[in-house]
């Protein structure tokens, strides 16, 4: 239809909060870049402008080379992770404004906001990555509090929210009830995926990083390509989340693939189904802790990327043998969507962990026993702080239950 926007002109704007949330954003941008040829500081490769939906242009009209930056702040209570990210290889990738050191969710830190969004077209809404953990999650929480309480309260917010061993248990409450979608990242899952996937006896900081990077890279190929499954931020919610609460969403990435194949003359890369076999077979390709054999599903989405996916592919048989494992609840409005972009996957310049292949599949699944596992995550913390808090994810957990506890009768698992 005439004049309707591209999914990719709608504007996002990207906040990375605490050292975590900024390593990972760090990290990321590094990786779309590449996608997206452009250079370390910022400057076009090509004649192909990267989407508005992730960069904004720096050119003025002296300007021969076209020359772009994030739509991306980096925020922290410190200066110590800032600094690292000005002097790495992308310091003339973004601009000074876009990096702020505040103790709290101030006006200048708003006002920096405001303007991002100033310069907007078609905005949309915001992708937050963070930690639920550490001295930054109390900025996260009231920075939370403010984007909904201002004039963007009707805007989607979509989080990376990263999980290490103790979980701040009010900010995991606050995180539930004012984020659209909650994606967690949990660091000993993705440790354990880099050891015994990867083949990385000693995963570091950065390893995490990177493969949180290629997770993140194929969950927003459709917001910077065009693509027909995820398109927008509001399609995550409308195509995931049955009812508003229900809203945790784990990932599973595939293949993974250690980076001394890539060297091997005799390697190719695996077919759509021998490359999906391990949601079939193995337990271990969530994000996330996830020791049960079958997935308990309240919706379920496949996002294939890659320039040789063949529709029939992605055929009958796929998705009966992957029902083998997959049981779906039958009460919910949701249920099972598959989507394919033919955007070539990429890997870092330097130093990378996974061999490249020419397709990648990334599922998401609102899944009951994965959002379980995290809601107790969070009750068993020693901290005896903040009843409502802790009742509140005590109702969620029982909300899940009553979903795991019905899907279970249905297929007869009890």
């Amino acid at each position: 239809m005439s004049g309707e926007i591209e999914n990719n002109e709608r504007e996002i704007l990207h906040l990375h909060v605490g050292s975590g949330g900024m390593e990972v954003g760090h990290s990321s941008w590094q990786l779309y870049s590449i996608e997206h040829h452009l250079d370390n500081d910022g400057y076009v490769l090509n004649e192909e402008k990267p989407p508005k939906s992730f960069f904004s242009s720096m050119n003025n009209d002296n300007n021969e080379r076209k020359k772009f930056r994030p739509r991306a702040l980096f925020i922290d209570t410190d200066c110590s992770t800032i600094d690292q990210i000005r002097t790495s290889d992308l310091k003339n990738f973004y601009a000074d404004h876009q990096f702020c050191v505040t103790s709290d969710c101030s006006e200048m830190l708003m006002n920096n906001i405001r303007k991002e969004i100033e310069i907007c077209d078609y905005f949309q809404g915001f992708i937050l990555s963070h930690s639920t953990f550490g001295k930054s999650s109390k900025l996260t929480s009231e920075l939370l509090n403010h984007l909904k309480n201002e004039e963007y309260s009707k805007m989607t917010i979509l989080t990376n929210s990263l999980i290490g061993p103790s979980i701040n248990i009010s900010h995991m409450s606050n995180l539930l009830e004012t984020a659209d979608i909650v994606i967690p990242m949990e660091n000993k899952t993705i440790s354990n995926l880099c050891k015994y996937r990867l083949d990385i006896s000693t995963p570091t900081y950065s390893n995490i990083n990177q493969l949180i990077s290629y997770c993140w890279s194929n969950l927003t190929c459709e917001l910077r390509f065009e693509g027909c499954a995820l398109g927008t931020l509001d399609e995550f919610s409308r195509v995931l989340v049955p009812h508003p609460p229900l809203k945790i969403i784990s990932t599973h990435l595939l293949p993974l693939i250690p980076r001394r194949f890539q060297d091997d003359i005799d390697f190719k890369s695996p077919s759509v189904y021998d490359m999906c076999l391990p949601f079939i077979s193995e337990a271990n390709t969530c994000f996330i802790h996830d020791n049960n054999p079958y997935k308990l599903v309240l919706s379920l989405c496949l996002l294939f990327r890659g320039e040789k996916i063949v529709p029939k592919e992605i055929g009958q048989k796929l998705i009966c043998d992957m029902k083998k494992s997959i049981r779906f609840s039958e009460r919910v409005p949701t249920g099972f969507r598959c989507g394919i972009n033919y955007h070539p996957p990429v890997q870092f310049r330097h130093q990378t962990d996974m061999t490249l292949t020419d397709k990648q599949v990334l599922m998401l699944t609102n899944q009951t026993t994965t959002s379980i596992y995290l809601c107790d995550l969070a009750l068993n913390q020693t901290e005896s702080e903040i009843n409502e808090a802790r009742n509140s994810i005590q109702d969620l957990k029982e909300f899940y239950a009553e979903y795991d506890k019905e899907i279970r009768q249905d297929y007869q698992m009890l």
